[in-house]
């Protein structure tokens, strides 16, 4: 299993979807959340958003501590603008232990969508996020 497994990420990395996709199939009877979590990253590169969320709640029931899964079940969110959900989920994986500037600037963004301006305000004050979020705010900050 470990072997397909590492098969599977391995061709998803190198952009052969169809065949990653085919592998992940074949490991779904054995509920790895891992298997899930990946093929809802080979869906979501493909657009297929609700596949996508479906297999990183999947991922989530399986294993309900899964930070990754959260973060990355939070981001599909945001692609369909669907920001009250992503900050659910976002602010899940952070308390499970998720820190990374990724989840820093995605949560910055989902707070000045939804109009949050306290809690975009406190993400925003590492610079580093705030140069980042930057690139996606059509007309500046305006906090």
């Amino acid at each position: 299993m470990e072997l397909l497994l590492q098969e599977a990420i391995k061709l998803t990395e190198e952009g052969n979807y169809d065949r990653a996709i085919e592998i992940y199939n074949k490991l779904i009877p054995y509920e790895i959340p891992e298997v899930f979590n990946n093929l809802g990253n080979v869906y979501r590169r493909q657009g297929m958003l609700g596949r996508a969320i479906e297999m990183y709640r999947k991922a989530i029931h399986i294993c309900p501590n899964f930070s990754i899964a959260y973060f990355n079940l939070a981001c599909a969110l945001m692609e369909v603008d669907r920001y009250n959900e992503a900050v659910m989920f976002f602010e899940k994986a952070e308390k499970l232990g998720l820190k990374s500037f990724d989840l820093d600037v995605q949560l910055a963004l989902c707070y000045i969508a939804l109009g949050n301006k306290k809690k975009a305000k406190e993400k925003l004050s590492d610079e580093s996020v705030k140069r980042e979020v930057e690139k996606y705010v059509e007309g500046g900050l305006d906090l």
